[in-house]
């Protein structure tokens, strides 16, 4: 029993009861699961769209810019759906446009038609195409879009919303939106 001394019992013990120790404190500790963010709720009220459509003029332009509140689920720099209008000082009516900025990995789609849930060909305006950044599993694409409407294609289209498919060189890879009803109404209420 002489093994058991002083010095030697403290050297086998306390390495023993500290990893003892440590055992029961990680079974104690329990890591939580990934929650995922919850998805973005639209605003249903066209007041608070039309409060929250940007409005600028331009003295020198001689004209005045709308721009409707983000109707995107998932709003990002490079994702984005909104209304935007022109109007000139000279002009009684404003032109009008559905924006639409989008992401995706492969490869370039390049968008280039756009028909609503009616059938109606939408005129596609492509604004730009950029790389946001490339890895060894490939790229990450962005383009920026307009498609031209008129404000009588807007109020015939305010109770129901607008759904869209942009299509583009590569099939299989359409993407259709929403623009619901009252992001249409609300920004109409601001374009006087």
């Amino acid at each position: 029993m002489r093994y058991f001394t002083k010095n030697r019992f403290h050297h086998v013990v306390t390495p023993l009861a500290v990893t003892l120790l440590a055992a029961c404190l990680t079974a104690c500790v329990t890591v939580p699961a990934y929650t995922p963010p919850a998805p973005r709720v639209l605003p249903t009220d066209p007041n608070v769209i039309a409060q929250g459509t940007e409005k600028n003029h331009d003295d020198f332009k001689k004209n005045t810019t709308y721009k409707g509140m983000d109707a995107s689920v998932s709003p990002s720099p490079y994702r984005s759906l909104f209304l935007r209008a022109w109007k000139d000082d000279s002009d009684k009516d404003a032109r009008y446009q559905i924006y639409v900025a989008d992401s995706y990995g492969k490869e370039w789609r390049f968008y280039n038609s756009a028909y609503d849930s009616n059938g109606k060909k939408l005129e596609l305006i492509s604004i730009s195409r950029d790389v946001d950044s490339c890895d060894a599993y490939g790229c990450n694409y962005y383009e920026h879009l307009a498609l031209n409407v008129d404000r009588a294609y807007l109020l015939v289209n305010q109770d129901a919303g607008v759904k869209f498919k942009i299509s583009g060189k590569v099939q299989g890879e359409d993407r259709v939106l929403f623009l619901p009803p009252a992001f249409i109404k609300g920004f109409l209420m601001s374009v006087q």
